[in-house]
């Protein structure tokens, strides 16, 4: 798994599915739990759909808000935790 396939694979998905289709910009580095595009609900959604898409099990002490601030964060959590 490379880095920018990641990272496209996430933002298609909180695009699709939290933004339902809206394009906002999203880049690497956007808030997304500061400016509330993250909520609970959808970050629970978001470790279920990163679980299954990529075959990896998130463990709890990763499931924290750092892990999930951007989508960069969340391409980090990915490709560590794939090479656990």
């Amino acid at each position: 798994m490379q880095q920018s396939e990641v990272m496209q694979v996430l933002k298609e998905y909180i695009s699709q599915e939290i933004l339902d289709g809206k394009d906002i910009g999203l880049e690497a580095t956007t808030p997304l739990l500061e400016w509330g595009i993250i909520d609970s609900l959808s970050f629970l959604r978001l470790i279920n759909f990163i679980q299954d898409r990529f075959g990896l099990e998130i463990a709890p002490e990763k499931a924290v808000p750092d892990n999930f601030k951007d989508l960069e964060a969340m391409t980090s959590l990915v490709l560590e935790t794939a090479a656990e």
